[in-house]
């Protein structure tokens, strides 16, 4: 189990997710990236995102890309879909307004878009072709961040912490009330990030150990 001080400190973080604010990954190239994007969502409060393998090869977001999340990733929850469509009308189902960053002419700007809805769920896509056209037609909103210089976008990761910033200010100052869980769900993030505290804390104890044996194997016999 971990410490009390450990306990308290799962406990702070918790009671300052945010509610109702989610983020989309549609196909991510570079696991990397999606590690960038995860250490952004914590930072800002966002527990659960959102990833959709439909062309690109699936893999763990806990277990690639730890170095570009600085380990934020393991206290995270990944919803892993298999399809666009499916996963996003799902989530239109559940009542989440869907913004996704797309270089547009029919985009908002992200810095006039009103992002005060209770739900929001901000889409964004691969590095290299950007959302897919099924993401593109399922989104409620189109926005993209005003660029000054000769490049039309910024990276995917750079991208997501813009945004995620954007609606963050937004809700602070203008929809306070958005930001906040309910006590059930602050409770059920706790036991979630005391579950991920044991599971990561065993596993770093096999690893420890399965090091140590190997060093071992490696020293030489002793004369008998």
């Amino acid at each position: 189990m971990p410490t009390e001080q450990r306990i308290n400190k799962l406990r702070r973080v918790a009671q300052s997710r945010q509610a109702g604010l989610t983020v989309v990954i549609e196909d991510v190239f570079d696991p990397h990236n999606l590690g960038a994007i995860s250490r952004s969502c914590d930072a800002f409060g966002i527990q659960q995102i959102n990833v959709i393998f439909e062309t690109h090869p699936e893999f763990d977001p806990k277990e690639v890309g730890k170095n570009s999340s600085t380990a934020t990733n393991k206290w995270l929850e990944y919803r892993i879909h298999r399809g666009t469509e499916t996963a996003l009308r799902t989530l239109k189902q559940e009542g989440w307004e869907l913004v996704a960053a797309a270089l547009d002419t029919k985009a908002e700007s992200i810095f006039e878009a009103d992002l005060c809805h209770s739900q929001v769920a901000l889409l964004f896509g691969n590095e290299k072709t950007g959302l897919s056209s099924t993401a593109l037609s399922l989104a409620d909103r189109l926005v993209t961040i005003p660029m000054r210089g000769i490049a039309q976008s910024v990276n995917v990761s750079v991208s997501a912490a813009l945004c995620i910033y954007e609606v963050t200010r937004q809700r602070m100052a203008r929809c306070p009330e958005h930001l906040s869980m309910a006590p059930e769900q602050v409770a059920r993030t706790l036991d979630y990030f005391v579950e991920m505290h044991e599971q990561f804390g065993k596993r770093n104890k096999r690893l420890r150990v399965g090091r140590a044996k190997e060093r071992l194997s490696k020293l030489p016999n002793p004369k008998m």
